[in-house]
């Protein structure tokens, strides 16, 4: 995917069709530090060049504390509300539509990461790790280390989480 046409994405997911423009976009950014990381996470994620996907994560790194890695496969529509100490592990899958707080981390244990549906939450300083799946419109409560499966409609909370409530369709 070209830089431009994930910016396009990105901003009409973001703010609608309606009144899109290619510099608006563009000027969103460079003003809007968490579009930014947004974009720059699923160009490292899901671009063309191999190099540039490298750069990306390395900037992201560096500039922003985010570590992310070229091979993590992000669904479209990521939101990160504080990209703040975010790190995503090298072989998650993260569905669509997801929402990530600061300091979450989705990382290996026994070498395998996590799978992650579509429509999730994951508050603050939670950590999900291991070959695990978390449903499609679950919850995860901050500082949460999810360490089991989640099933779909789930919120989990807890050190280790536990699964309290499963919430109505």
């Amino acid at each position: 995917m070209k830089m431009i046409d994930l910016l396009k994405t990105e901003y009409i997911s973001r703010y609608g069709k309606r009144g899109f423009l290619i510099p608006r976009a563009v000027l969103l950014y460079y003003r809007d530090p968490n579009f930014r990381v947004v974009v720059l996470v699923q160009y490292a994620a899901n671009g063309r060049s191999l190099r540039t996907r490298k750069l990306c994560c390395k900037k992201l790194s560096v500039k922003y504390g985010v570590t992310a890695s070229i091979h993590t496969k992000i669904g479209k529509d990521l939101e990160i509300a504080h990209f703040n100490g975010l790190v995503i592990g090298n072989g998650a899958v993260i569905g669509d539509n997801c929402k990530l707080y600061q300091q979450v981390t989705i990382g290996r244990k026994n070498n395998k990461y996590p799978t992650i549906g579509k429509n999730v939450v994951i508050y603050a300083g939670a950590k999900v790790l291991g070959d695990i799946r978390i449903g499609d419109n679950a919850v995860i409560g901050a500082n949460a280390v999810v360490i089991k499966d989640v099933p779909d409609y789930g919120v989990a909370v807890g050190v280790p989480a536990r699964v309290i409530n499963i919430r109505c369709k």
